[in-house]
């Protein structure tokens, strides 16, 4: 069985509806099936329709935004957790995230708060550099090897002595 057409109207009501779910944070194809379509369709969709592909990008960053905010929240105001003593609830306490905190400094400024980060992305960078130059330098004599065995050798000549 081939792929289902859907009429122009369709496919915008079908893509409204996809990254409306996408921005509610749901799943790819959690989001497609709220759209009643396949979730394939919309990655072809996404490679044939630049509009749709930056909706879709920004759709996933609105999730993340949101989860960016909750996280300093978290960090920031901090979370109410109750307290009981004795079974019973005595009172609440906020209870601040200092992990989360870090995170998102070390995510917004690594280079003041996670600087070995920047430094393994150096280093990283650096290795990528050598292996790349290791492997043109291989298909250099590789191609070297290559010409020599393709192009016809030349007879040495021979020097008879007449003697």
């Amino acid at each position: 069985m081939g792929r289902k057409l859907y009429t122009a109207s369709e496919k915008m009501v079908a893509k409204a509806n996809f990254l409306g779910a996408l921005c509610e944070g749901k799943p790819v194809q959690e989001a497609a099936a709220c759209a009643g379509v396949h979730f394939r369709s919309f990655y072809r969709w996404r490679e044939e329709d630049a509009a749709f592909n930056d909706g879709w990008e920004k759709a996933v960053g609105t999730k993340m935004d949101d989860l960016e905010i909750e996280a300093l929240r978290r960090a920031v105001k901090g979370v109410e957790k109750p307290v009981y003593r004795g079974g019973e609830l005595v009172g609440h306490i906020t209870d601040y995230s200092d992990s989360m905190l870090m995170f998102l400094l070390k995510a917004h400024h690594p280079e003041k708060y996670d600087p070995k980060s920047i430094e393994t992305k150096k280093s990283a960078s650096a290795d990528k550099q050598a292996n790349m130059q290791d492997v043109e330098g291989a298909l250099d004599a590789l191609k070297r090897k290559f010409a020599e065995v393709t192009q016809p050798r030349k007879k040495k000549p021979i020097f008879w002595n007449a003697d």
